[in-house]
């Protein structure tokens, strides 16, 4: 994570397009298109995020729709609302959180662990 001040998207505040940088971003309004990020996005509880986001770290309070891919860990707090593919390494889905989608992990199972096929 980046070390200094984070990025506000303020309340009243939408974005339509590319977003990315370097910084931490914390969204408590609206980002529409692309949303690309060597460091962590906060998406606060009343924000909402329609696009394909792509950061090292993501933790989710308010809503999501599209696919997030995190390169370190992602969290969805008992709070949000996700529609989407998500991708991570560590994926933490709290309580009361909403999600509908997929999940999809890169991780190394051990060996005596295989896939069910229907």
């Amino acid at each position: 994570m980046a070390s200094e001040d984070p990025c506000f998207i303020g309340s009243k505040t939408t974005v339509r397009g590319q977003v990315s940088g370097k910084q931490d971003l914390v969204v408590q309004g609206r980002i529409e298109g692309h949303v690309s990020l060597d460091s962590q996005l906060t998406v606060e509880e009343a924000a909402t995020v329609e696009a394909d986001v792509e950061v090292a770290v993501a933790t989710v309070r308010g809503e999501v729709r599209g696919p997030i891919v995190a390169a370190r860990s992602m969290v969805l707090e008992a709070t949000a609302k996700v529609a989407g593919k998500l991708r991570a390494p560590s994926i933490v889905i709290e309580d009361g959180a909403r999600f509908s989608g997929e999940i999809e992990m890169d991780v190394e199972l051990p060996a005596d662990v295989t896939a069910e096929t229907p």
